[in-house]
């Protein structure tokens, strides 16, 4: 087959049929396309060990994403779109992480076309852990002719863990009230720890107090 006389013959048709299938192809995968603008929230990950994020960080932002309707449309869409915040390359103190459309977890065949910031302040203070003798606070009086003959917690010493500013102010760790009015036997607990309202977590697990109740008189 003579190849330049085939492209040469009816070129015009040809480039015309050529223009056409184009055109068609645009429209194909142009129509059906749609644009929203949700609110979704922001995932921190990466964070440098032994460090913690602390104050207010922003938890979500708007984007503004483009595609299918057919995709879009899915009732569990938003539900798909996440923000990966990277905080990988962070130090302690203020920081301005960048965003962009890349760091945006979507469906695939969608796009990021906005975004209502490009930066999240993030501030990142040192983990700090003091060692604490947790004090028991009892609630109420035994039952008559009993007493309280001794409390005893186990382990004797616990390991609380915070960011370096929380830790300095804390000097002293106690439970919640142990309730043991009209009490008439012992009792081990599980006590909840009174924490203040600060952002500190205790390392040990299985910690128990006994509060010992006995007849008067023995």
């Amino acid at each position: 087959m003579d190849i330049r006389r085939w492209l040469t013959d009816n070129w015009g048709i040809k480039l015309l049929s050529l223009g056409l299938a184009v055109a068609l192809w645009f429209y194909v995968t142009s129509t059906g396309k749609t644009e929203l603008t949700l609110t979704v929230p922001i995932e921190l990950r990466n964070i440098p060990a032994g460090m913690t994020v602390v104050g207010d960080v922003t938890g979500s932002l708007e984007v503004r994403v483009q595609g299918q309707e057919r995709v879009m449309g899915d009732s569990a869409f938003s539900k798909k779109i996440v923000a990966l915040l990277d905080l990988s390359l962070t130090k302690e103190g203020e920081n301005a992480v960048p965003l962009s459309p890349d760091d945006i977890r979507r469906p695939a065949g969608t796009i990021i076309t906005h975004l209502s910031q490009t930066e999240v302040k993030i501030k990142l203070e040192r983990l700090v852990r003091k060692t604490f003798r947790l004090r028991p606070v009892l609630h109420g009086t035994p039952a008559a002719g009993y007493r309280l003959a001794g409390v005893a917690v186990t382990p004797a010493k616990i390991v609380l863990e915070g960011p370096a500013s929380v830790m300095q102010t804390i000097d002293r760790l106690e439970t919640l009230p142990i309730d043991i009015q009209r009490a008439s036997q012992s009792m081990s607990v599980e006590p909840r720890i009174d924490y203040q309202g600060k952002p500190v977590k205790l390392l040990e697990k299985n910690i128990t107090v006994r509060v010992n109740i006995e007849r008067t008189g023995q």
